[in-house]
Order: structure tokens, then sequence, then C-alpha cells
């Protein structure tokens, strides 16, 4: 089963992963873009600025990188995928920054994984502002400080997202706590498939 951890960035996303991850020993971990993808900053700083269109390839080439090899390489059948940021959030950015994207799961012909299950994570922004702080923020971190556009990109999560394969979580909490509730959510929701 593929299940895909989004929000904004600052939120936890990754840290919520890596507790599912460990708490569901047989499961996969993977995030976009992947390791492979070594020139995100510079993507970030420098390409988005001369062309937003190679900006948002790059990202959605990631994207289709990870959907082929966890066809290739997982048993996403049978196990749980656990996905830091997807296609839904290459299409939000973008959206949110002005292109005419669509969340379309196949690219060129090539029919990407679906999410069979989604995480959205929300966080007060104080305390993601803070953790922001704390790790350093890089140019899109920056732009998220801009409420307007922040506002734009929770709008476009609103619109995008499944209500029906959608668990929404608070990360406001202690980290094990929040994870183990969530842990029960996603067993419940697999229990009704």
């Amino acid at each position: 089963m593929l299940i895909v951890i989004t929000g904004l960035d600052g939120s936890g996303t990754s840290s919520i992963a890596n507790k599912l991850n460990e708490l569901d020993k047989d499961s996969y971990l993977f995030r976009t873009p992947s390791k492979e993808y070594t020139e995100r900053k510079f993507m970030d700083e420098v390409i988005m600025k001369e062309s937003g269109v190679a900006h948002l390839l790059y990202y959605l080439s990631s994207v289709v990188f990870m959907s082929d090899y966890i066809k290739k390489h997982c048993d996403y059948k049978n196990k749980n995928v656990y996905m830091v940021r997807y296609l839904v959030d290459t299409v939000v950015s973008n959206r949110a920054s002005g292109f005419s994207i669509d969340l379309d799961y196949n690219i060129y012909g090539n029919q990407l994984l679906e999410p069979d299950l989604t995480i959205f994570v929300n966080l007060r922004e104080e305390e993601r502002q803070r953790r922001m702080l704390m790790r350093g923020k890089d140019t899109l971190d920056e732009k998220l400080d801009d409420n307007l556009l922040r506002a734009k990109f929770l709008r476009e999560y609103k619109k995008l997202l499944d209500s029906e394969k959608t668990i929404y979580v608070d990360n406001d909490d202690d980290l094990d706590k929040v994870v183990m509730e969530l842990k029960k959510k996603i067993d419940e929701y697999m229990n009704k498939k």
C-alpha cells in the first residue's frame, strides 16, 4: 500500500514517516526527491529563477522515478510504502506559484502509482516556524513565510486531497503519541479496505 505523507515543510512529515517505518518493520520509506536527485538546492535557488518549467520538471521527474522504482523493486501490494512528498506536493507547489497543472497520475503515458492513503500533517504555524528556524530555512521554506502563499498551498491541498483516502493529523503533541494514534487510524483504514 502506498501511503503518502504530506504537509507544509516543517510540519513533521519526515519525523512521522520515520517513526511509522520503525513501527512497521516490513515497510519501505522513501522521499521525493530521492537521494539520486542531488542538486535540489541548486534547482530551488538558481534554476527556478530562470525557468519555472524546468524546476517543475525536476520535481515531476523525481516522482516518476520513485513510482517506477517502487513498481520494480518493492512488494508494494503486500507491504506498506511510506512516501514523504509525492505528486500532490509537486502539483500544489506549482499551482500555488501560478502554474496550471493537474493532479494526473498518467505522465506522458507512464502510469504512476496512486496513493492508497494520504496523511496530511498539520502543525500550528508558530511551532512550524520554530522548527524551521532550528533546522534552517531554504529558499522554498522562506516563500512559505508569506501568509498569502501559505494560504494558497493549504487551499490547493484541500482541493486535491481525496477526503475518503486522507487522514488529517495534528502534530502539536508528543511525536510518539501522535504516531501511535496515527498508526491506529491507518490500521482502521486498512481493515475497512
